[in-house]
């Protein structure tokens, strides 16, 4: 069509709507979605982001109370060592007043108390036993280890004076004094050699002889012999 100066002009018609679609859908390929799911979608965000701050005070919530339990777990050990410490005390205590000899008519503060078991006499801090029966020198020996103890090592003059009164009117004891070979030398039972400046001994050290006492005087005698015994081992501290 042409207008009165011979002008063509285009006939522009009004694009029409597709049967079915939507008013205001935008250019084909365009998307429109309800405002209702825009809402949802912000009330999702929020929600993970209270779920997530939520965790986040749990978590450091529970570190500080595992350190607060830790503390106080701490603190309880603390006072029960304390408390049975304290208990334990106490219970020496009472157990020096009960067993204990006391000196010029009370035991000082502090200080020790020595206990033998009994039948066993207590000299400076150690305990002694006598047998009743008698065995062998080898007898001897196991039986004072079975009592947690040794055969009677003599070490002081003095240690001999007391041990007197021990034996009393025993005739002969075993003592933990034996030969030992090659060399035939005396030996403790705990393994020192005698002291001949200290302590002689009466007979002939041979393969097959041990250490017997009488009175003040340590005598050798065959092994086998079967005699009284002397044990002895340290004295329980409380």
């Amino acid at each position: 069509m042409e207008d009165e100066e011979g002008y063509a002009v285009l006939n522009r018609q009004p694009k029409q709507r597709q049967p079915g679609q939507p008013s205001g859908a935008g250019a084909q390929g365009s998307h429109w979605y309800p405002r209702w799911i825009w809402v949802t979608v912000g009330l999702a965000g929020a929600g993970i982001l209270i779920l997530l701050g939520a965790v986040i005070v749990l978590a450091v919530w529970g570190q500080t109370r595992g350190t607060m339990n830790i503390s106080e777990k701490n603190e309880t050990r603390i006072v029960s060592s304390t408390e049975c410490s304290s208990c334990l005390e106490d219970f020496q205590s009472r157990l020096k007043q009960i067993l204990c000899e006391p000196h010029n008519g009370s035991l000082a503060e502090g200080s020790a108390c020595k206990l033998c078991p009994r039948d066993w006499q207590l000299h400076g801090d150690k305990c002694y036993w006598l047998s009743k029966e008698r065995e062998a020198w080898t007898g001897s020996h196991e039986d004072c280890s079975r009592k947690s103890s040794r055969m009677l090592v003599l070490q002081t003059q003095e240690e001999m004076d007391f041990i007197q009164d021990v034996i009393r009117d025993a005739s002969y004891v075993w003592i933990g004094l034996k030969v030992t070979p090659p060399q035939g030398t005396w030996t403790w039972v705990d393994g020192s050699p005698l002291d001949p400046a200290r302590f002689s001994v009466w007979g002939p050290a041979e393969g097959n002889s041990c250490g017997r006492l009488k009175d003040t005087q340590i005598q050798s005698d065959v092994c086998g012999s079967e005699l009284k015994w002397i044990c002895q081992k340290k004295a329980a501290m409380i």
